[in-house]
C-alpha cells in the first residue's frame, strides 16, 4: 500500500508537523508514503491553481494509491472548500482519501459530511447578513453601535453609505460576464447532455479536450491549471436553465 502524502504550504515547522501525522498514519497501515510539497502561500490559491495538489492527485488517481492529508485545518480557506474538494475527487475518480487527524473522513462518508459542512455555511452567511442588516438599521435610527470585538464607536458600514447598491451593481457585472462565459462553452455541454452524460463524465470530457475552464476564460491576474469539476459543469447547467 502507498500513500500520496501531501503538505499543503504552510511554516516549516508546521508542515514538519503535517509529515508527523501522515507518516503515524502510514505507519499503522504499514504503508509508503510518495511525498509532494507546496511551497508556504500557496494554500490560499484555487485548489485547480496549486500544482502539488494536483500532482499528488494526479498520482493518487493514476496508480490507485490513498489520497492523504494530516488534518483539513489549513488545506483550504474554509473546511467547506477543502471537503467538497475531496468529494468531488471521490465522484469523478473513485479515490480514497484519509485525513490523519479525522477518520471518519473517508470516501464513503465524504457526501454526509461536505453537505453538513455546506449547511454550516450558508447558515453562517445568513448570521452574518442578519447582523449588517441590524447594524444599518440601528444606525438609521440613530442608535450608537459598539462593535463587539475592538469595543470601538461603529459610524457607519464599509468605506462609503453606498456600499450596498456598490456590491449590487458588482455582483450584477460578475454575473453579465460569468453568462457570457457561460455561453462560449454550453453548446457543448449540452452536445454531451443530449448524449445522457452525466456532469462527472462530462468534466471529464472537457478535461481531455483540454477545454479552458471559467476561470482560465476570466484570464485572472494569475495562473490557472484549468481543471473541470463536476460542480463547474452542473453550475453552468443551473444558470443556464433558471
Amino acid at each position: 500500500m502507498k500513500y500520496g502524502g501531501f503538505v499543503f504550504g504552510a511554516s516549516e515547522d508546521h508542515q514538519k508537523q503535517q509529515r508527523i501525522g501522515i507518516r503515524a498514519l502510514a505507519k499503522a497501515q504499514s504503508a509508503e508514503v510518495k511525498w509532494f510539497t507546496e511551497d508556504e502561500g500557496r494554500e490560499r490559491r484555487d485548489t485547480e491553481d496549486r500544482e502539488e495538489l494536483q500532482a499528488c492527485a494526479r498520482y493518487c488517481r493514476t496508480n490507485n494509491e490513498t489520497f492523504t492529508l494530516s488534518s483539513l485545518s489549513g488545506f483550504t480557506k474554509r473546511k467547506w472548500q477543502g471537503l467538497t474538494w475531496l468529494k468531488h475527487q471521490v465522484e469523478m475518480h473513485n479515490m480514497t482519501i484519509a485525513v490523519a487527524d479525522d477518520p471518519k473522513i473517508s470516501k464513503g462518508s465524504l457526501h454526509v459530511l461536505s453537505a453538513a459542512a455546506d449547511i454550516t455555511r450558508k447558515r453562517v452567511a445568513q448570521t452574518s447578513k442578519a447582523a449588517l442588516d441590524d447594524i444599518k438599521r440601528r444606525l438609521d435610527a440613530g442608535e450608537e453601535v459598539i462593535a463587539k470585538r475592538s469595543g470601538k464607536k461603529v459610524d457607519r458600514l464599509g468605506s462609503h453609505e453606498n456600499i450596498s447598491e456598490s456590491g449590487k451593481l458588482g455582483n450584477q457585472a460578475q454575473a453579465k460576464l460569468a453568462a457570457e462565459r457561460d455561453a462560449q462553452i454550453w453548446p457543448m455541454i449540452e452536445q454531451y447532455l443530449t448524449q445522457g452524460l452525466g456532469y462527472n463524465a462530462i468534466a471529464r470530457q472537457l478535461n481531455i479536450q483540454e477545454i479552458p475552464t471559467p476561470n482560465n476564460s476570466a484570464r485572472y491576474k494569475r495562473d490557472t491549471q484549468g481543471v473541470w469539476y463536476a460542480s463547474t459543469v452542473r453550475n453552468i447547467v443551473l444558470r443556464r436553465n433558471k
